[in-house]
Protein backbone atom coordinates (compact mmCIF):
# COMPACT_ATOMS: atom_id res chain seq x y z
CA UNK A 1 0.00 0.00 0.00
CA UNK A 2 1.59 3.34 -0.78
CA UNK A 3 1.32 6.73 0.80
CA UNK A 4 -0.98 8.64 -2.33
CA UNK A 5 -3.85 5.59 -1.43
CA UNK A 6 -4.52 7.40 1.54
CA UNK A 7 -5.31 10.81 -0.30
CA UNK A 8 -8.81 11.72 0.14
CA UNK A 9 -10.55 12.73 -3.03
CA UNK A 10 -13.94 12.46 -2.41
CA UNK A 11 -15.69 16.43 -1.63
CA UNK A 12 -18.54 14.57 0.20
CA UNK A 13 -15.29 13.08 2.41
CA UNK A 14 -13.25 15.98 2.32
CA UNK A 15 -16.30 18.00 3.56
CA UNK A 16 -16.47 15.30 6.41
CA UNK A 17 -12.97 15.62 7.56
CA UNK A 18 -13.25 19.33 7.65
CA UNK A 19 -16.73 19.49 9.43
CA UNK A 20 -14.77 17.40 12.38
CA UNK A 21 -11.46 19.78 12.41
CA UNK A 22 -14.38 22.65 13.03
CA UNK A 23 -16.71 20.60 15.03
CA UNK A 24 -13.66 19.93 17.80
CA UNK A 25 -12.53 24.11 17.13
CA UNK A 26 -16.20 25.15 18.46
CA UNK A 27 -16.32 22.17 21.41
CA UNK A 28 -12.73 23.65 22.73
CA UNK A 29 -14.66 27.59 22.57
CA UNK A 30 -18.02 26.22 24.32
CA UNK A 31 -17.37 23.19 26.68
CA UNK A 32 -16.10 25.72 29.77
CA UNK A 33 -20.24 26.42 30.19
CA UNK A 34 -21.14 23.35 31.52
CA UNK A 35 -18.21 22.76 33.08
CA UNK A 36 -18.59 26.05 34.62
CA UNK A 37 -19.48 25.33 38.42
CA UNK A 38 -16.85 22.56 38.50
CA UNK A 39 -14.17 25.16 37.08
CA UNK A 40 -14.93 27.78 39.15
CA UNK A 41 -14.77 25.65 42.25
CA UNK A 42 -11.62 24.08 41.44
CA UNK A 43 -9.93 27.33 40.83
CA UNK A 44 -11.64 29.22 43.87
CA UNK A 45 -12.91 31.79 41.41
CA UNK A 46 -16.33 34.08 41.56
CA UNK A 47 -18.10 35.04 38.59
CA UNK A 48 -16.07 38.22 37.70
CA UNK A 49 -12.61 36.33 37.87
CA UNK A 50 -13.99 33.14 35.97
CA UNK A 51 -15.47 34.66 32.92
CA UNK A 52 -11.40 35.89 32.35
CA UNK A 53 -11.41 31.77 31.30
CA UNK A 54 -13.93 31.83 28.54
CA UNK A 55 -13.60 35.68 27.77
CA UNK A 56 -9.57 35.03 27.19
CA UNK A 57 -10.55 32.09 24.65
CA UNK A 58 -12.75 34.30 22.43
CA UNK A 59 -10.47 36.82 22.31
CA UNK A 60 -7.35 34.59 21.15
CA UNK A 61 -10.10 33.17 18.83
CA UNK A 62 -10.46 36.76 17.68
CA UNK A 63 -6.48 38.00 17.42
CA UNK A 64 -5.93 34.61 14.88
CA UNK A 65 -8.70 35.59 12.66
CA UNK A 66 -6.83 37.59 9.97
CA UNK A 67 -3.29 36.23 10.59
CA UNK A 68 -5.06 32.55 9.84
CA UNK A 69 -5.79 33.37 6.41
CA UNK A 70 -2.11 34.71 5.93
CA UNK A 71 -0.75 31.06 7.50
CA UNK A 72 -3.38 29.38 5.44
CA UNK A 73 -2.09 30.77 2.28
CA UNK A 74 1.99 30.39 3.24
CA UNK A 75 1.74 26.46 4.54
CA UNK A 76 -1.75 26.15 2.65
CA UNK A 77 -5.02 24.80 4.57
CA UNK A 78 -3.65 21.52 4.82
CA UNK A 79 -1.28 22.29 6.90
CA UNK A 80 -2.55 25.34 8.88
CA UNK A 81 -5.56 23.49 9.86
CA UNK A 82 -3.64 20.20 11.04
CA UNK A 83 -1.42 22.35 13.10
CA UNK A 84 -4.20 24.24 14.50
CA UNK A 85 -5.42 21.09 15.52
CA UNK A 86 -2.36 19.39 17.23
CA UNK A 87 -1.37 22.66 18.85
CA UNK A 88 -5.30 22.54 19.90
CA UNK A 89 -5.15 19.41 21.18
CA UNK A 90 -1.90 19.60 22.92
CA UNK A 91 -3.14 23.18 25.16
CA UNK A 92 -6.34 21.54 26.22
CA UNK A 93 -4.12 18.59 27.81
CA UNK A 94 -2.17 21.09 29.23
CA UNK A 95 -5.09 23.47 30.69
CA UNK A 96 -5.98 19.93 32.76
CA UNK A 97 -2.59 20.54 35.02
CA UNK A 98 -3.92 23.97 35.76
CA UNK A 99 -3.91 24.41 39.43
CA UNK A 100 -4.36 28.08 39.42
CA UNK A 101 -6.59 31.28 37.86
CA UNK A 102 -3.86 33.10 36.08
CA UNK A 103 -2.47 29.56 34.38
CA UNK A 104 -6.04 28.50 33.75
CA UNK A 105 -6.52 31.79 31.93
CA UNK A 106 -3.15 32.20 29.95
CA UNK A 107 -3.81 28.31 28.49
CA UNK A 108 -6.89 29.00 27.41
CA UNK A 109 -5.76 32.34 25.19
CA UNK A 110 -3.24 30.17 23.89
CA UNK A 111 -5.98 27.76 23.08
CA UNK A 112 -7.90 30.31 21.85
CA UNK A 113 -5.00 31.19 19.24
CA UNK A 114 -5.62 27.61 17.74
CA UNK A 115 -9.05 27.74 17.39
CA UNK A 116 -9.86 29.15 13.86
CA UNK A 117 -10.54 26.13 12.04
CA UNK A 118 -13.16 27.94 9.72
CA UNK A 119 -10.34 29.99 7.48
CA UNK A 120 -8.25 27.41 6.43
CA UNK A 121 -10.97 25.02 6.17
CA UNK A 122 -13.20 27.37 3.85
CA UNK A 123 -9.69 27.56 1.45
CA UNK A 124 -9.49 23.77 1.38
CA UNK A 125 -13.15 23.62 0.53
CA UNK A 126 -12.03 26.18 -2.20
CA UNK A 127 -9.24 24.19 -3.77
CA UNK A 128 -11.30 20.65 -3.33
CA UNK A 129 -14.69 20.89 -3.90
CA UNK A 130 -16.76 22.07 -7.51
CA UNK A 131 -17.38 25.85 -7.46
CA UNK A 132 -20.77 25.01 -7.79
CA UNK A 133 -21.26 23.72 -4.71
CA UNK A 134 -18.85 25.61 -3.11
CA UNK A 135 -22.30 27.44 -1.06
CA UNK A 136 -23.81 24.29 -0.23
CA UNK A 137 -20.54 22.69 0.80
CA UNK A 138 -19.60 25.54 3.25
CA UNK A 139 -23.03 26.47 4.15
CA UNK A 140 -22.91 22.60 5.85
CA UNK A 141 -19.48 23.45 7.47
CA UNK A 142 -20.94 26.10 9.20
CA UNK A 143 -23.67 24.25 10.57
CA UNK A 144 -21.29 21.31 11.95
CA UNK A 145 -20.30 24.16 15.08
CA UNK A 146 -23.38 23.25 16.41
CA UNK A 147 -22.08 19.33 16.45
CA UNK A 148 -19.13 20.99 18.77
CA UNK A 149 -21.57 22.52 21.05
CA UNK A 150 -23.73 19.58 20.92
CA UNK A 151 -20.18 17.25 21.83
CA UNK A 152 -20.07 20.13 24.95
CA UNK A 153 -23.07 19.52 26.42
CA UNK A 154 -24.10 15.77 27.46
CA UNK A 155 -21.66 13.99 26.35
CA UNK A 156 -19.32 16.29 28.11
CA UNK A 157 -21.23 15.94 31.19
CA UNK A 158 -21.21 12.02 30.90
CA UNK A 159 -17.54 11.73 30.45
CA UNK A 160 -17.01 14.29 33.52
CA UNK A 161 -19.41 12.15 36.03
CA UNK A 162 -16.66 8.99 35.05
CA UNK A 163 -13.35 10.95 34.71
CA UNK A 164 -13.98 14.43 36.36
CA UNK A 165 -13.79 17.06 34.36
CA UNK A 166 -9.85 17.06 33.98
CA UNK A 167 -9.82 13.57 32.86
CA UNK A 168 -12.99 14.67 30.15
CA UNK A 169 -10.89 17.53 28.82
CA UNK A 170 -7.59 15.64 28.46
CA UNK A 171 -9.18 13.13 26.50
CA UNK A 172 -10.71 15.34 24.11
CA UNK A 173 -7.29 17.41 23.52
CA UNK A 174 -5.40 13.58 23.15
CA UNK A 175 -8.35 13.61 20.49
CA UNK A 176 -8.07 16.73 18.67
CA UNK A 177 -4.34 15.54 18.61
CA UNK A 178 -5.28 12.46 16.70
CA UNK A 179 -7.26 14.13 14.55
CA UNK A 180 -5.16 16.53 13.31
CA UNK A 181 -2.41 14.20 11.99
CA UNK A 182 -5.39 12.57 10.56
CA UNK A 183 -5.82 16.03 8.74
CA UNK A 184 -2.61 16.19 7.54
CA UNK A 185 -2.27 12.43 6.34
CA UNK A 186 -5.54 12.31 4.70
CA UNK A 187 -5.96 16.10 3.09
CA UNK A 188 -2.91 15.91 0.84
CA UNK A 189 -3.65 16.66 -2.62
CA UNK A 190 -3.84 14.12 -5.16
CA UNK A 191 -0.85 13.99 -6.98
CA UNK A 192 -2.93 15.17 -10.68
CA UNK A 193 -4.52 18.31 -8.73
CA UNK A 194 -1.44 20.31 -9.87
CA UNK A 195 0.52 22.67 -8.88
CA UNK A 196 -1.28 26.22 -7.01
CA UNK A 197 0.85 28.95 -6.92
CA UNK A 198 1.10 30.27 -3.13
CA UNK A 199 1.28 34.32 -2.99
CA UNK A 200 4.15 35.25 -0.55
CA UNK A 201 3.89 37.44 2.58
CA UNK A 202 4.28 40.84 0.87
CA UNK A 203 1.73 40.05 -1.54
CA UNK A 204 -0.79 38.93 0.92
CA UNK A 205 0.08 42.21 3.17
CA UNK A 206 -0.35 44.50 0.38
CA UNK A 207 -3.63 42.84 -0.84
CA UNK A 208 -4.83 42.93 3.07
CA UNK A 209 -4.13 46.94 3.06
CA UNK A 210 -5.83 47.37 -0.25
CA UNK A 211 -8.73 45.43 0.58
CA UNK A 212 -8.96 47.30 4.53
CA UNK A 213 -9.17 50.82 2.73
CA UNK A 214 -11.98 49.97 0.39
CA UNK A 215 -13.75 48.15 3.50
CA UNK A 216 -13.82 50.72 5.85
CA UNK A 217 -15.17 53.42 3.66
CA UNK A 218 -18.42 51.17 2.96
CA UNK A 219 -21.70 52.16 5.33
CA UNK A 220 -23.30 49.12 4.54
CA UNK A 221 -20.62 46.54 5.50
CA UNK A 222 -20.57 48.42 8.96
CA UNK A 223 -24.09 47.81 9.23
CA UNK A 224 -24.03 43.69 8.73
CA UNK A 225 -20.35 44.11 11.37
CA UNK A 226 -22.67 46.10 13.91
CA UNK A 227 -25.36 43.16 13.36
CA UNK A 228 -22.71 40.73 13.59
CA UNK A 229 -20.81 41.82 16.10
CA UNK A 230 -23.83 42.43 18.94
CA UNK A 231 -25.77 39.18 17.86
CA UNK A 232 -23.20 36.17 17.38
CA UNK A 233 -21.37 38.72 20.07
CA UNK A 234 -24.31 37.77 22.43
CA UNK A 235 -24.42 33.85 21.63
CA UNK A 236 -20.70 33.43 22.08
CA UNK A 237 -20.99 35.22 25.10
CA UNK A 238 -23.45 32.63 26.50
CA UNK A 239 -22.92 29.25 24.94
CA UNK A 240 -19.07 29.83 25.65
CA UNK A 241 -19.45 30.72 29.53
CA UNK A 242 -22.61 31.95 31.11
CA UNK A 243 -25.82 29.98 29.83
CA UNK A 244 -24.55 27.01 31.72
CA UNK A 245 -24.05 28.99 34.80
CA UNK A 246 -27.47 30.87 34.46
CA UNK A 247 -29.18 27.09 33.98
CA UNK A 248 -27.68 25.86 36.64
CA UNK A 249 -27.01 28.66 39.42
CA UNK A 250 -30.10 30.98 38.83
CA UNK A 251 -33.00 27.92 37.93
CA UNK A 252 -31.83 25.12 40.23
CA UNK A 253 -30.97 22.82 37.13
CA UNK A 254 -28.67 19.59 37.38
CA UNK A 255 -25.70 19.80 35.43
CA UNK A 256 -27.45 16.37 33.38
CA UNK A 257 -29.66 18.99 32.78
CA UNK A 258 -28.34 22.06 32.14
CA UNK A 259 -26.35 19.17 29.34
CA UNK A 260 -29.79 18.35 27.96
CA UNK A 261 -30.63 21.47 27.72
CA UNK A 262 -28.03 23.14 25.52
CA UNK A 263 -27.95 19.31 23.25
CA UNK A 264 -31.14 20.59 22.62
CA UNK A 265 -30.21 24.23 21.49
CA UNK A 266 -27.47 23.03 19.58
CA UNK A 267 -29.10 20.31 17.74
CA UNK A 268 -32.50 22.72 17.03
CA UNK A 269 -31.25 25.20 14.79
CA UNK A 270 -29.76 22.80 12.35
CA UNK A 271 -32.69 22.17 9.77
CA UNK A 272 -33.56 25.71 9.54
CA UNK A 273 -29.75 26.81 8.67
CA UNK A 274 -29.60 24.47 6.04
CA UNK A 275 -32.86 26.22 4.93
CA UNK A 276 -32.18 29.55 5.63
CA UNK A 277 -30.15 30.24 2.32
CA UNK A 278 -33.22 28.87 0.07
CA UNK A 279 -35.80 30.37 1.66
CA UNK A 280 -33.81 33.99 1.19
CA UNK A 281 -33.17 32.92 -2.27
CA UNK A 282 -36.67 31.79 -3.15
CA UNK A 283 -39.16 32.83 -0.93
CA UNK A 284 -38.45 35.82 0.61
CA UNK A 285 -36.39 37.79 -2.02
CA UNK A 286 -34.84 38.67 0.68
CA UNK A 287 -31.50 38.19 3.48
CA UNK A 288 -32.49 41.76 5.50
CA UNK A 289 -35.21 40.76 6.45
CA UNK A 290 -34.14 37.58 8.28
CA UNK A 291 -31.58 39.89 10.37
CA UNK A 292 -33.90 41.94 11.30
CA UNK A 293 -36.11 39.06 12.65
CA UNK A 294 -33.23 37.28 14.15
CA UNK A 295 -32.04 40.87 15.99
CA UNK A 296 -35.83 41.12 16.98
CA UNK A 297 -36.23 37.42 18.52
CA UNK A 298 -33.15 37.93 20.64
CA UNK A 299 -34.60 40.91 22.07
CA UNK A 300 -37.17 38.95 23.22
CA UNK A 301 -35.31 36.64 25.05
CA UNK A 302 -32.86 38.68 26.81
CA UNK A 303 -35.81 41.29 27.90
CA UNK A 304 -37.75 38.63 29.24
CA UNK A 305 -35.15 36.96 31.09
CA UNK A 306 -33.97 40.27 32.38
CA UNK A 307 -37.54 41.64 33.78
CA UNK A 308 -37.95 37.81 35.20
CA UNK A 309 -34.98 37.29 36.68
CA UNK A 310 -36.09 36.36 40.37
CA UNK A 311 -38.16 33.95 38.89
CA UNK A 312 -36.91 30.58 38.25
CA UNK A 313 -37.76 29.03 35.02
CA UNK A 314 -38.57 25.36 33.74
CA UNK A 315 -36.82 23.32 32.12
CA UNK A 316 -39.06 23.63 29.30
CA UNK A 317 -39.18 27.56 29.19
CA UNK A 318 -35.00 27.64 29.78
CA UNK A 319 -34.64 24.96 26.27
CA UNK A 320 -37.27 26.91 24.61
CA UNK A 321 -35.45 30.23 25.28
CA UNK A 322 -32.00 28.81 24.74
CA UNK A 323 -33.04 27.77 21.11
CA UNK A 324 -34.75 30.83 20.12
CA UNK A 325 -30.87 32.10 20.93
CA UNK A 326 -29.34 29.76 18.61
CA UNK A 327 -31.96 29.72 16.28
CA UNK A 328 -31.78 33.45 15.64
CA UNK A 329 -27.66 32.93 15.45
CA UNK A 330 -26.29 29.60 14.33
CA UNK A 331 -29.44 29.26 11.65
CA UNK A 332 -28.99 33.17 10.20
CA UNK A 333 -25.46 34.37 11.03
CA UNK A 334 -23.81 32.49 7.80
CA UNK A 335 -26.40 35.25 5.69
CA UNK A 336 -23.84 38.10 6.60
CA UNK A 337 -21.13 36.20 5.03
CA UNK A 338 -23.06 36.29 1.82
CA UNK A 339 -24.24 40.04 2.21
CA UNK A 340 -20.46 40.60 2.49
CA UNK A 341 -19.99 38.54 -0.43
CA UNK A 342 -22.70 40.66 -2.62
CA UNK A 343 -21.74 44.05 -1.49
CA UNK A 344 -17.88 43.84 -1.22
CA UNK A 345 -15.28 44.06 -4.21
CA UNK A 346 -13.91 40.87 -4.77
CA UNK A 347 -10.52 42.22 -4.51
CA UNK A 348 -11.51 43.48 -0.51
CA UNK A 349 -13.86 40.36 -0.03
CA UNK A 350 -10.95 37.94 1.83
CA UNK A 351 -10.26 41.06 4.10
CA UNK A 352 -13.95 41.75 4.98
CA UNK A 353 -14.48 38.37 6.54
CA UNK A 354 -12.06 38.15 8.28
CA UNK A 355 -13.16 40.85 9.45
CA UNK A 356 -16.38 40.29 10.24
CA UNK A 357 -15.59 37.25 12.00
CA UNK A 358 -12.98 38.83 14.77
CA UNK A 359 -15.72 41.06 15.39
CA UNK A 360 -18.06 38.46 17.53
CA UNK A 361 -15.76 37.03 19.35
CA UNK A 362 -14.18 40.25 20.59
CA UNK A 363 -17.57 41.49 21.50
CA UNK A 364 -18.01 37.92 23.14
CA UNK A 365 -14.62 38.88 25.30
CA UNK A 366 -15.86 41.91 26.67
CA UNK A 367 -19.46 41.07 27.21
CA UNK A 368 -18.42 37.61 28.99
CA UNK A 369 -15.64 40.24 31.38
CA UNK A 370 -18.90 43.18 32.29
CA UNK A 371 -21.66 39.71 32.44
CA UNK A 372 -19.51 38.29 35.23
CA UNK A 373 -18.40 41.56 36.53
CA UNK A 374 -22.41 42.48 37.23
CA UNK A 375 -23.34 39.02 38.54
CA UNK A 376 -20.62 39.63 41.11
CA UNK A 377 -21.42 42.89 41.87
CA UNK A 378 -24.91 41.83 42.71
CA UNK A 379 -24.91 38.69 44.83
CA UNK A 380 -22.24 41.01 46.58
CA UNK A 381 -24.95 43.19 47.57
CA UNK A 382 -26.70 40.19 48.17
CA UNK A 383 -28.80 39.24 45.12
CA UNK A 384 -30.51 36.57 44.71
CA UNK A 385 -28.28 34.29 41.50
CA UNK A 386 -31.30 34.55 39.65
CA UNK A 387 -31.85 38.12 39.54
CA UNK A 388 -27.78 39.17 39.76
CA UNK A 389 -27.95 36.60 36.68
CA UNK A 390 -31.53 38.74 35.38
CA UNK A 391 -29.54 42.39 35.60
CA UNK A 392 -26.38 40.89 33.81
CA UNK A 393 -29.06 39.95 30.68
CA UNK A 394 -29.44 43.98 30.27
CA UNK A 395 -26.57 44.30 28.57
CA UNK A 396 -26.98 41.16 26.41
CA UNK A 397 -30.76 43.02 25.75
CA UNK A 398 -29.06 46.38 24.51
CA UNK A 399 -26.57 44.67 22.47
CA UNK A 400 -29.29 43.02 20.58
CA UNK A 401 -31.72 46.24 19.73
CA UNK A 402 -28.47 48.28 18.54
CA UNK A 403 -28.29 44.60 16.12
CA UNK A 404 -32.28 45.20 15.07
CA UNK A 405 -31.54 49.37 14.65
CA UNK A 406 -28.62 48.09 12.21
CA UNK A 407 -30.62 45.80 10.42
CA UNK A 408 -33.58 48.48 10.24
CA UNK A 409 -30.80 50.81 8.10
CA UNK A 410 -28.97 47.73 5.69
CA UNK A 411 -30.09 47.58 2.42
CA UNK A 412 -30.74 44.36 1.15
CA UNK A 413 -28.24 42.87 -0.90
CA UNK A 414 -29.22 40.16 -3.31
CA UNK A 415 -28.88 40.26 -6.68
CA UNK A 416 -25.60 42.56 -6.07
CA UNK A 417 -23.45 43.37 -8.27
CA UNK A 418 -20.62 41.88 -6.72
CA UNK A 419 -20.88 38.68 -6.38
CA UNK A 420 -17.70 37.04 -6.34
CA UNK A 421 -17.43 36.96 -10.34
Amino acid sequence: MTGMSWNVRSPLAVLALLCAAYAVSFFHRVCPAVLSVDLMRDFSADAASFSLISSSTMLGYALTQIPSGLLADIMGGRRTLALYQVLAGLLCMAFTFCDALASAVVCRFLLGLTLAANIPAYKMLALRVPAEDYARYSGVLTCSGAVGTLMAASPLVALADLAGWRGALFMAGAFTVFLGFALLVLLRRPSDAGSVRVPSVRENVRELREGARVVLRMKEFWLIFLWFMFVIGNMFALVTMWWGGYLMQANGLTREAAGLSISVMSLGPLPLALAVPWLSDRVFHSRRIFLLAAALLESAVFGFIWLNGENGLSFAALTVLGLMVTVSTNALGTLCFTMVKESVPVSALASACGLLNASGPVMAAVIQSVFGAVVAWKTGEGASAGAAYGDAFALLFAGALVAAGAALFMKDTLGGVHDGH
